[in-house]
């Protein structure tokens, strides 16, 4: 399938997530269904064939719905953060390049500088342009070699660190431009999603690593296109003399052997009077100083330039590009292994597809509680709750009703002791479909108060990381979260996998009637604020009961 997501758009995603979430806590999470099911209904359902529609492409076409209509509303090319950052890019881009092959053409012109009295120096030339460059390349090597064998990736390095932070503050710096002409909500929600993806950098791999080895890539081929041009053009417009000398008493033979071995990459290829010089005429071009050039022949001197040009390309343009390559590969992987199953996606994917249940109040008889069948904890089994028979009464409106699955699967209840017993698993499951988008597949009695967690934990690790299932904590948001939640977050975080859902659902003080009550949105601040500390873009902390 072709690779719908780039980089702009995941700074896009986020920015309209930060958006989401502010309406959603000035004005309720119903704006934010209702908005998006209708979005569903009108611009995209229309798209589809009859199959169900992948998980990455419904968020996709939802992002390009909501920049059409944020183009709309500003009435034209709306000041998104990823046509920023595009732009932005793109200028680094060209800028990269001019001043890479400004500064291979201005040294490799200083060097080539010939009077008709010294010869330019093939050591000297050879060391800078060839050999400073070839060791940078194996130190990398090295460096990629090594983390590879410790299990820790590039983005760990701390040169890279600060060259990305020097990169960011200039780019801040730079869009300025747009953002002093933004309203300061606006600005607020730029920062928002910047800061976003900077912290779910587990979501995200290294994708906001790769622009960064991109740009360094391009540098070395651009520096190294203005060395060979720079050579070319000294080369056929002027009458060049190269030469070789040494304070070290090297003999022309092991100059030849060295300069033989230095040409293997490409000797095979052209004829060796192409490939590199002769023994004679690495013999005829050796400068001696206190004898001058007069008595060198010319053939000789200009003999080393195809082999100067050939090592250039060889040794540093050829790898930067295969580099390169490599670097755009790679960030072509890493935009196709970026999980869709975060929290904000799961949200969104169950505010689409959910169908609304709609009705306006008649006069009707109530119907009659239905039967609740025990629920056996500790046990992967689906819910089922039994629907009444219909009686004779006058029907509702109903615009949409509810006959397909929660969107998200069906995920494990982790209960504590203190609300267990109280706890409607019917209900739960009502509120969490409503809520979160999922079924309730099994129920666990759980001491978060306890050091203990082992047994616990054992049994979520019963099966493997990568199928390990969704999780929803239910919480009371008006008991802040003390120390062992947090740690015990963490510990389930590490057995479960990084990938996998956590939902930490906060009702209210309780009622007589029911457990489930809406939570305070200052209670709500104060879990999120605290359950922030983990940095863990999986983790998901909501109210399981919306304010009326």
């Amino acid at each position: 399938m072709r690779q719908l997501w780039r980089i702009p758009d995941f700074l896009d995603l986020e920015y309209f997530f930060a958006r989401d979430q502010k309406l959603a806590e000035e004005e309720g999470a119903s704006v934010l269904r209702e908005r998006d099911r209708a979005l569903y209904l009108e611009e995209i359902e229309v798209e589809l064939t009859g199959a169900e529609p992948e998980r990455e492409w419904l968020i996709y076409r939802w992002l390009q719905v909501r920049r059409s209509r944020e183009n709309l509303a500003q009435g034209g090319q709306a000041l998104l953060p990823g046509r920023m950052w595009y732009e932005l890019y793109g200028l680094f881009w060209s800028l990269f390049s001019f001043l890479a092959v400004a500064a291979g053409a201005g040294l490799a012109y200083s060097f080539l500088s010939y009077s008709g009295k010294q010869p330019v120096n093939v050591s000297s030339f050879m060391l800078f342009f060839v050999g400073f460059q070839t060791l940078l390349l194996l130190f990398l090597l090295a460096a990629w070699i090594y983390r590879s064998l410790r299990g820790v990736d590039l983005r760990s390095s701390l040169l890279l660190s600060l060259v990305n932070t020097a990169l960011n503050a200039l780019l801040f710096k730079i869009r300025r431009y747009g953002l002093d002409s933004m309203a300061a909500g606006q600005r607020e929600q730029f920062a928002a999603a910047f800061t976003a993806v900077r912290a779910r950098g587990k979501g995200y791999g290294a994708i906001f690593f790769w622009p960064l080895f991109l740009l360094f890539q391009l540098f070395g081929v651009a520096f190294n296109c203005g060395v060979l041009g720079s050579v070319l053009v000294k080369v056929a417009g002027t009458d060049l003399a190269f030469g070789w000398q040494s304070t070290i008493q090297l003999s022309a033979e092991f100059v030849s052997r060295l300069v033989q071995w230095l040409a293997f990459p490409w000797s095979w290829v052209l004829p060796a009077s192409t490939s590199y010089p002769s023994l004679a005429q690495i013999e005829g071009s050796r400068m001696i100083l206190k004898e001058g050039i007069y008595h060198l022949a010319s053939e000789d001197l200009v003999s080393w330039w195809p082999f100067l040009c050939l090592a250039i390309f060889s040794y540093c343009l050829l790898p930067r590009i295969f580099l390169f390559v490599a670097g755009t590969v790679g960030r072509n992987r890493s935009l196709a292994r970026i999980s869709f199953r975060r929290v904000d996606h799961n949200q969104l994917v169950h505010r689409l597809l959910t169908p609304r249940l709609e009705t306006r109040p008649v006069a009707a008889v109530q119907p009659a509680a239905a039967p609740v069948k025990d629920f056996p904890v500790g046990k992967k089994e689906e819910v089922a709750v039994e629907t009444p028979p219909p009686v004779s009464v006058e029907q509702e409106e109903v615009s949409e009703v509810k006959t397909t699955p929660a969107v998200n699967g069906t995920l494990m209840a982790l209960i504590p002791d203190e609300l267990f017993a109280d706890c409607d698993l019917h209900e739960l499951e009502r509120h969490c479909h409503h809520a979160f988008g999922y079924g309730v597949g099994a129920a666990i009695r759980i001491n978060e108060e306890s050091s203990d967690t082992r047994a616990l934990l054992v049994r979520l690790g019963e099966s493997s990381v990568s199928a390990c299932q969704p999780l929803l904590i239910l919480q009371e948001a008006w008991q802040p979260p003390i120390r062992e939640m947090l740690r015990l977050l963490q510990e389930i975080r590490e057995t479960c996998g990084d990938e996998t859902p956590i939902i930490v659902a906060l009702v209210g003080r309780p009622r007589p009637e029911t457990l489930f009550t809406c939570a305070s949105v200052s209670d709500l601040h104060i879990w999120q604020q605290k359950t922030a500390v983990l940095g863990d873009p999986y983790l998901q902390v909501s109210p399981l009961v919306e304010q009326q």
